[in-house]
């Protein structure tokens, strides 16, 4: 007879047999592990769906410069060259990038004032898929100035700018093509992303320069040109922070996210140490008092662990009795909890449907966390069973012959 596989089965048979105090177990362990669970379901999920709205959102990975000033190509040439810069443009003067007039012929509406934004590839403002406008004559709408234009990919607008040269009122008129039109919410103002050869255009068409290509008159352009402004993303909301303090030590002031990065950064630490405080607690009780009982049924059952010292079984054996039971115990507890948490999560996340995006949820555990969650039970479990383990290998054989 092997010892392991009969220890084993005799501790699976004393288990079902005192299913009642059994039962009581694995309840009371399944009413410790499932609050864990969905507490630690809701700060993950509450967490990831905020640290993810931060790092989708172009706008937290934005760094912008306040005021003006000049900045040479070779400016441009070195803070776009850095790893944690991901997307970098230059812009002109804001007075400069707007157009007076956007028409839409088609439908006869039109808006005043739109803000020209310079693109270029990789701008994060721009979904995948969706090509930046090149050239003099595309722009990309956002959705809102779209909407009240009533403009669709591939309708032709006439743009209108105005300038006051000497003593002279002027204007420059030109078609554009509608290349794209941006998602609800990518920008929230009614402006126009267009190529930077456009907005440079028309910053020269303001300054009384001529544009050969677009045939306006003035006067030459320079042939060196610097910009008063740009547009700068970070690669990662985490890498804002730094990429804003060098841009300050360079003499650049700017705006940035940092504030809500660093309370989304704040949040996630102080929900661990919550969380982690809470787990420790009710862990320690449980393992403490499932110890205790293991224990008490040691005690309980010594003669009949004496008599299976004395019929062969070497001490490994009685040690690993008191184990394997903690171990069912830690099993079944943890399924219960599992059948717990995740209707409750269902729940949850259907309650807070509406303020949840595609792909969010406000409670959630992946696979990785359930399966160290049940190592973490199993391994504490025993654990709870050393004690046990311990006082079962100092039973004597001779202990159990007054039995036989």
């Amino acid at each position: 007879m092997r010892a392991t596989p009969e220890i084993l089965r005799l501790a699976y048979r004393d288990f079902a047999y005192e299913r009642r105090i059994s039962l009581c177990f694995v309840l009371a362990l399944m009413a410790v592990l499932a609050p864990l669970l969905i507490l630690f379901g809701l700060k993950f999920g509450l967490v990831d769906t905020l640290a993810q709205r931060l790092v989708q959102s172009p706008a937290n990975r934005e760094i912008q410069p306040l005021g003006s000033r000049e900045y040479d190509q070779a400016w441009f040439d070195r803070v776009g060259a850095r790893p944690d810069v991901a997307f970098l443009v230059p812009n002109t003067r804001r007075i400069a990038a707007s157009l007076s007039r956007l028409l839409n012929p088609d439908t006869g509406q039109d808006l005043r004032v739109v803000s020209m934004i310079p693109t270029g590839a990789s701008d994060p403002l721009l979904p995948a898929g969706l090509a930046a406008p090149t050239g003099l004559a595309e722009l990309a709408l956002s959705f809102g100035a779209a909407r009240t234009l009533g403009a669709r990919v591939g309708d032709r607008l006439v743009a209108r700018i105005d300038r006051r040269r000497g003593e002279r009122d002027e204007h420059a008129v030109w078609e554009v093509a509608v290349s794209a039109v941006l998602p609800e919410g990518a920008l929230g103002e009614e402006a126009a992303l267009v190529a930077l050869p456009l907005l440079v255009a028309t910053e020269d068409y303001r300054d009384g320069r001529a544009v050969p290509a677009l045939g306006w008159e003035g006067t030459a352009a320079p042939t060196a040109r610097g910009f008063a402004r740009f547009r700068l993303y970070a690669a990662s909301i985490y890498a804002v922070a730094g990429l804003a303090a060098d841009l300050a030590a360079d003499g650049v002031q700017v705006r940035t996210a940092a504030v809500e990065i660093a309370a989304m950064q704040g949040l996630d630490r102080n929900l661990s140490r919550v969380f982690w405080l809470i787990a420790l607690i009710g862990s320690l009780g449980f393992f403490a008092s499932l110890a205790a009982n293991l224990l008490a049924n040691v005690e309980r059952k010594r003669r009949e662990l004496a008599v299976v010292r004395l019929i062969g079984f070497p001490t490994r054996s009685l040690i690993l009795f008191p184990v394997a039971q903690a171990v069912l115990v830690a099993l079944l507890g943890a399924g219960a909890a599992l059948l717990v948490y995740l209707p409750v999560a269902v729940a949850l996340d259907s309650w807070f449907a509406a303020s949840l995006q595609a792909g969010e949820s406000i409670c959630r555990l992946l696979p990785s966390h359930l399966l160290s969650a049940l190592a973490a039970t199993l391994l504490g479990a025993a654990a709870a069973a050393a004690w046990a383990g311990w006082r079962a290998a100092r039973i004597e054989p001779a202990e159990g012959l007054r039995d036989v």
